[in-house]
């Protein structure tokens, strides 16, 4: 008799429920959620529990039964929960089972991020490559002396249009991503946090740039001088959806050159559109203290 294979929607529900069961070792669930169904309806058929568990209101799952699912999903050849499938592409889960299971893969974007070359190649078919989109994983974080994080891609692009000031001899400069790239751009922040090494912000800045610079775990923003920042700063260049981050940014403690730039932003509520700041000459300010 061929039963079918648990949904991904299962498969991540005893995930997760495993993990749970570290902690707990017995849990009780109601049986009216759809994801619980397909478990037990799956259990039922492979007599792994009593035939009227799905007619109970409520359910209790254990380690011992979840050990016996994951033995049976292998004995059968089937994905198995507690193997590392979100980890794996989704070329990688499709050769492991025939099952649908590109919503538990890595997303074909999560680990892309597209960066700048600083200095542009010609490639074998005559093209000149300034951008190259590329797994994070695979880049060569050692020969970096800092990272430049820039947040809208039309700068990005025109990157040459700004005039920057900035002492480091070896940047490594990514688009910060939105809903291609920003999960690469997050992970490869997180992994460059951990070398200590500068990391640099390039937007707006406004709240909702700010904020985006904390969580992304940057040293500095590039920005003007605080002299034609006061210039060029207005409140209509920081939106009212931004509100909800001003009073946890005003505070924050930060480094003694960057406090006027945060009395502007967070307290009299003027931006600076990172479109706006051609022309300029930029600098790195520090964040934090």
């Amino acid at each position: 008799m061929h039963y079918p294979p648990l949904s991904a929607l299962a498969l991540r529900y005893l995930l997760k429920l495993q993990q749970r069961l570290n902690a707990s070792g017995s849990e009780r669930v109601t049986t009216n959620v759809k994801a619980v169904q397909q478990v037990l309806a799956w259990c039922t058929e492979h007599e792994l529990v009593p035939g009227n568990s799905l007619q109970l209101p409520h359910f209790t799952f254990n380690q011992a039964l979840l050990k016996d699912i994951a033995a049976v999903q292998r004995n059968l050849q089937q994905a198995c929960f507690l193997d590392a499938l979100s980890q794996n592409s989704r070329l990688e889960n499709a050769a492991y089972s025939r099952q649908e299971l590109k919503s538990i893969g890595l997303q074909p974007r999560q680990n892309r991020v597209l960066l700048r070359l600083n200095t542009a190649t010609e490639t074998s078919l005559g093209i000149t490559a300034e951008f190259i989109d590329s797994d994070w994983q695979q880049l060569p974080l050692a020969q970096f002396d800092a990272l430049l994080i820039v947040e809208n891609l039309d700068c990005f692009y025109q990157l040459a249009s700004f005039k920057f000031e900035l002492p480091y001899q070896q940047l490594l400069i990514i688009y910060r991503g939105d809903t291609q790239y920003s999960k690469g751009c997050k992970a490869l922040s997180a992994a460059w946090h951990g070398t200590g090494k500068p990391a640099i912000y390039f937007g707006d800045a406004d709240l909702a740039g700010l904020n985006i610079a904390l969580s992304l775990h940057c040293h500095n923003m590039v920005l003007p001088d605080i002299s034609e920042f006061i210039q060029h700063a207005s409140p209509t260049m920081l939106a009212d959806e931004q509100l909800r981050y001003q009073q946890r940014l005003q505070n924050i403690q930060v480094s003694t050159a960057f406090l006027p730039y945060q009395q502007i932003i967070c307290q009299h509520l003027n931006g600076l559109r990172q479109q706006n700041m051609q022309g300029m000459l930029l600098i790195p300010v520090s964040l934090l203290l």
